[in-house]
């Protein structure tokens, strides 16, 4: 084997065990919340010795804060489109459609993510704060982007404030999901049903 190759072959597994040590922090996070979770506890699920997360992170601010860019991540992959509609209402009622199918059977990757997020509001976590904060305002920018274009080409009502109903949306839409692990009993597709309308009448002054 070359040196290539060689050197290749040991960033490919350390790929692959940073994967699978992010996988098993979300799903743990997901089950015990983030104070319980632990860089043993990691490793173990993620199938090495109890020692290689902290190896491989250093500690567990680090790995959150790597965590939390991971979970972010993928959430945008999951929501983003190649191409968004040109209606600004068609664009908005994609985001809640998408944004419910996750919830209807979200992967722990977006289960940790609500988690995450929940924590960083709830506690002064130095590890998932700041991170959180910052993921969040480029979702919102992304969001009022949209809304800004429809409303400067008049597909918006004038009366609408891009950043105001970016921030309300996305809070509709994290609550439910909040609701939904909370409580098994939310009606997932009433409460589509009734995001679609709100965002529909606003959306259309109508």
């Amino acid at each position: 084997m070359s040196r290539h190759e060689s050197r290749r072959s040991q960033e490919e597994r350390r790929d692959e065990a940073e994967r699978r040590l992010l996988d098993a922090a979300a799903e743990l996070i997901g089950e015990v919340g983030t104070s319980k979770v632990t860089l043993a506890a990691i490793g173990e699920r993620a199938g090495y010795s109890r020692g290689l997360a902290t190896h491989h992170f250093g500690s567990k601010p680090a790995l959150m804060q790597r965590l939390v860019d991971s979970v972010t991540d993928r959430f945008r992959e999951v929501l983003r489109s190649d191409e968004v509609p040109d209606r600004t209402l068609d664009a908005a009622l994609s985001l809640v459609d998408t944004y419910f199918e996750v919830v209807t059977d979200p992967p722990a990757t977006h289960r940790a993510r609500l988690v995450l997020w929940a924590d960083a509001v709830a506690t002064d976590s130095p590890d998932v704060r700041a991170a959180m904060i910052s993921a969040d305002r480029v979702f919102r920018a992304e969001i009022t982007k949209v809304l800004e274009r429809g409303k400067n080409a008049g597909d918006v009502p004038a009366s609408v404030d891009p950043g105001g109903l970016a921030v309300v949306l996305i809070g509709m839409l994290r609550g439910v999901a909040l609701e939904s692990m909370l409580d098994d009993t939310v009606d997932l597709r009433a409460c589509r049903e009734e995001a679609v309308q709100l965002l529909t009448s606003r959306l259309t002054g109508q």
